[in-house]
């Protein structure tokens, strides 16, 4: 039987509580991570979506390392916007995190995300480093 080992690292304890679901899943030397949304450290929500985009992926970035894994072993990205006209402005930021070697990228709009003010959320696949 595989062994599936979850992430949740210290300071999203309330998330893994409140929203029942943990940040990421490593098997068999793969993390799926939860979509990382625009959240800021103090669980406020900026207005901005550079700001928001940065959140995200450093939330993404923290919840890797964690796993075992970093930006550079992300296989695919999936980004959920809930307005297409912010893609180019996020791009610009992912271009931050992922200035070369990018990783295979879905780009999706929907209607609504978890909370109202949400303009982004960002769901990755990613190997453990060796």
């Amino acid at each position: 039987m595989k062994t599936v080992t979850r992430i949740n690292p210290p300071g999203t304890e309330i998330i893994y509580k409140n929203f029942k679901f943990s940040q990421a899943a490593v098997c068999d030397g793969v993390v799926e991570v939860a979509g990382q949304v625009g959240l800021a450290a103090d669980f406020s929500v900026p207005d901005d979506i550079r700001t928001q985009a940065r959140n995200a992926f450093t939330n993404l970035k923290n919840i890797l390392e964690a796993a075992g894994s970093d930006l550079g072993h992300v296989m695919h990205l999936t980004q959920y916007f809930t307005s297409i006209a912010d893609v180019r402005a996020v791009d610009e930021v992912f271009a931050e995190f992922f200035p070369d070697n990018y990783p295979a990228r879905t780009v999706v709009q929907v209607v609504a995300l978890v909370m109202p003010q949400l303009k982004l959320e960002v769901q990755a696949r990613a190997v453990v480093k060796e």
